[in-house]
C-alpha cells in the first residue's frame, strides 16, 4: 500500500513541477512623475528599461521580481513651464510582486501585479544634485499577447510611488520568453 501512496505522490509532484515554469521579461517604460513642492507642481518623464524574472508556480499565479534603470532622464517643468539646466533621472528600480492572471483566450493573458518597490532617482537643477531613495506598495494591471507556447508581449500599467505628494506611474511595453 506505501509503494502505491508514494507512486500517487511522486506523479502528484510531477505534475505540478510541469506546470511550474520560469520566465523572463524586458520592457520599456515612459514614466510620469508628478509632485508638489511648497504649492509648486512638478512634472517630469524619464524613461526606465527593465527585466523581469518570474516564477510561475499555478497556471494562476506567479511571483516575480524586477529591476529597472534610467534610459532616458528629462527636464523638470515648474508649473508646467519647462525649466531649463534641470534633469530627473531613474538610477535604478528594484521591485518584488505577486501576479494574480488568468487566460482569456489561449493567446490573451489578464493579469496584476502588487508588490513593493524601491526607486532611486536623482534630480538635477544646474551643479545642484538631490539623490532620494524611497521605498513603496505598487500595483499594476496588464494584458500578455502570447505569439506561442513560449514568445508573449505584454502592456501594462504600473504605480511605483505614490507618497509625500509625488507619483510615479508608467506604462510597459515589454517581450517575454518562457524557459
Amino acid at each position: 500500500m506505501k509503494v502505491k501512496q508514494a507512486c500517487l505522490a511522486a506523479l502528484v509532484l510531477s505534475a505540478a513541477a510541469a506546470q511550474a515554469q520560469w520566465y523572463g521579461e524586458i520592457g520599456v517604460t515612459p514614466l510620469s512623475v508628478k509632485g508638489t513642492v511648497e504649492g509648486n507642481t512638478l512634472k517630469s518623464h524619464p524613461t526606465m528599461i527593465g527585466i523581469v524574472a518570474g516564477y510561475e508556480f499555478h497556471p494562476n499565479l506567479a511571483v516575480e521580481g524586477m529591476a529597472g534603470t534610467n534610459a532616458n532622464s528629462d527636464t523638470i517643468s515648474l508649473n508646467g513651464s519647462e525649466v531649463s539646466g534641470t534633469s530627473l533621472k531613474v538610477n535604478h528600480a528594484y521591485g518584488l510582486f505577486i501576479k494574480p492572471k488568468v487566460m482569456l483566450t489561449p493567446e490573451w493573458e489578464l493579469y496584476g501585479r502588487l508588490g513593493v518597490i524601491e526607486n532611486k532617482t536623482t534630480g538635477q537643477v544646474g551643479n545642484l544634485s538631490v539623490t532620494d531613495t524611497d521605498h513603496d506598495v505598487a500595483y499594476g494591471v496588464g494584458v500578455s499577447y502570447h505569439f506561442d507556447k513560449t514568445t508573449y508581449g505584454s502592456l501594462s500599467y504600473t504605480n511605483f510611488y505614490d507618497k509625500q505628494g509625488t507619483k510615479t506611474q508608467g506604462a510597459t511595453l515589454s517581450v517575454g520568453m518562457k524557459f
